[in-house]
């Protein structure tokens, strides 16, 4: 009777299984995964030497899990079965205290410690020519240390900062992060700071670039883009509810955004198009574009290069206010050397006066794209 049971289960799994896999190839390729708010893994070119020394069949595993049928489902159930099992993290995420989901974060050595020379040497190629300062922006992790489970492992995101900070031209941030790290500075679902956290870090930046930084009472305007943002680390455990609060601060000062040289010319720093999608964060500057030029009706004739990824992007309406001109570059969608090309392609419409560096610190240890800063 057992062996005939065994018999039927194994045939059972397999008929299921099989049916799966002729769903899988018969379904249409996904070009995005909506939920995660991310482009899938794409379909690994086979070559011999790549399955040899092992990075062909890791590659084709990621495609393969991506266009699962019913992925989001799938990793629905899995966060809902860890969370019985008594699991602190899921996916890479580890579940918070009082309802927040925080990144948990693997450094590359490697890579942090080519950034942080190329940083170095970029700021002595820039120095006594430009009022230039870094500003590696502190996670949730680091801020928000008390939100994380007991005994969660986590890296040591102030020993890079240090390293960081040694270098002068530094905006340190923790300090201020720290005193108002009750308020609403981080979101609970998303890897981001929120315009309240950049806000904070706008003073310190301000102060140092020798600005007077707008009030937040007095001078800019508090306005809710969305109440229902669910962020990039719900996606990644597939959550639902608890939404967070999307706003931004900023004035009624005129400017107009150019992105990329003449793709899209406009009069707004949101793109508002994204408050009906998932990834309502990119509603600010129009998710992540290589080159932004913004010009404004402050007509002062300064102007600010910042080198950023989108930990910047809600920082941004409240530091148009103090230049005629702001230029912003991603270099990760970027071809150029920073010195030795963007600088002076900039400087063909003006003189530039401050250069700011603005990364979050997990996104500056893996980031391959740095090197260009001193190139």
């Amino acid at each position: 009777m057992n062996k005939i049971f065994n018999r039927i289960f194994f045939w059972l799994i397999a008929v299921l299984w099989m049916g799966y896999v002729i769903l899988n190839m018969a379904s249409p390729e996904k070009t995005f995964l909506e939920t995660e708010n991310r482009l899938p893994a794409k379909f690994p070119e086979f070559t011999l030497e790549a399955l040899i020394n092992g990075q062909y069949m890791p590659k084709l595993e990621s495609y393969l899990n991506d266009q699962f049928v019913g992925r989001a489902n799938w990793i629905t159930v899995k966060t809902a079965a860890e969370k019985l099992m008594g699991k602190t993290d899921s996916g890479g995420v580890y579940f918070g205290k009082d309802g927040y989901l925080i990144e948990k974060h693997e450094p590359d050595q490697n890579q942090t410690q080519t950034n942080v020379e190329s940083i170095k040497n970029m700021l002595e190629s820039l120095k006594d020519k430009y009022n230039t300062q870094v500003l590696i922006a502190p996670t949730a992790s680091l801020i928000l240390n008390d939100k994380l489970p007991p005994f969660a492992p986590v890296w040591n995101q102030s020993e890079l900062i240090d390293k960081v900070a040694a270098l002068g031209n530094f905006v340190d941030v923790r300090d201020t992060l720290y005193e108002h790290k009750d308020e609403y500075i981080y979101y609970r679902t998303d890897h981001h700071w929120t315009s309240l956290g950049a806000y904070y870090a706008y003073v310190q930046l301000c102060n140092a670039l020798g600005i007077q930084p707008l009030s937040i009472e007095s001078e800019l305007v508090k306005e809710t883009l969305s109440d229902e943002f669910m962020g990039t680390l719900a996606a990644k455990v597939n959550q639902s509810g608890n939404p967070d609060i999307l706003d931004t601060y900023h004035t009624s000062l005129g400017l107009k955004v150019n992105y990329n040289q003449g793709q899209i010319i406009t009069d707004t720093l949101y793109e508002k198009k994204y408050l009906d999608q998932r990834s309502k964060y990119s509603v600010f500057l129009n998710e992540n574009q290589p080159y932004v030029e913004i010009t404004t009706d402050n007509k002062n004739g300064k102007t600010l290069v910042m080198v950023k990824d989108s930990y910047a992007h809600c920082m941004v309406p409240m530091l148009v206010n103090h230049y005629e001109r702001v230029v912003l570059l991603d270099f990760r969608s970027l071809n150029m050397g920073f010195v030795s090309q963007a600088i002076p392609m900039i400087e063909e419409g003006g003189k530039i006066d401050d250069i700011v560096v603005l990364y979050n610190a997990e996104n500056f240890t893996n980031e391959r794209t740095v090197y260009m800063l001193a190139k």
